[in-house]
């Protein structure tokens, strides 16, 4: 089963919500860089009038490391997808983001940021996503899309 063409396909949008609950690991994480595009161009909202969108997953359906970080959304800048990343660490807490593909690569993700402690030197705070944690971002991500495509049809 594709998940990049059934997606698109003309199947009942109830149907693929149920499709896509029941993929499984490798089958979620087949889906092409070209489907994630073609989800955030349709909808995706503008980013300051201009040709970059931004999917962002609603708070209900956010998926994260269930350690100090979660997922808020997929960007499409200047032709570049990218994740952005909410982060939690000690006393504070940022955003960041990261190239969709460095994310998606196989194996674990580990990112990091550098901060400045509260006596100016830098620290670095480390962020890690496994597969199962990829998987459950790219199931998030196709659920939020079908329901922003097929809202009225959904309800």
């Amino acid at each position: 089963m594709d998940i990049n063409k059934i997606i698109f396909s003309r199947t009942a949008p109830g149907k693929k919500v149920e499709i896509v609950k029941a993929l499984s690991i490798s089958q979620l994480l087949s889906i092409t860089p070209e489907a994630i595009t073609r989800m955030v161009k349709e909808t995706g909202s503008s980013i300051s009038k201009s040709r970059n969108k931004e999917l962002r997953i609603s708070s209900d359906l956010r998926t994260g490391n269930n350690w100090n970080s979660e997922i808020e959304g997929v960007r499409l800048y200047k032709g570049h997808l990218s994740v952005d990343f909410y982060l939690q660490f000690e006393n504070t807490d940022t955003n960041t983001n990261d190239s969709l593909e460095n994310f998606l690569n196989k194996g674990d993700y580990r990112g990091s940021v550098i901060r400045s402690d509260r006596y100016g030197n830098d620290r670095h705070y480390y962020f890690t996503y496994n597969e199962a944690d990829k998987t459950e971002f790219v199931k998030s991500l196709l659920l939020e899309y079908l329901n922003r495509k097929y809202k009225d049809r959904l309800s």
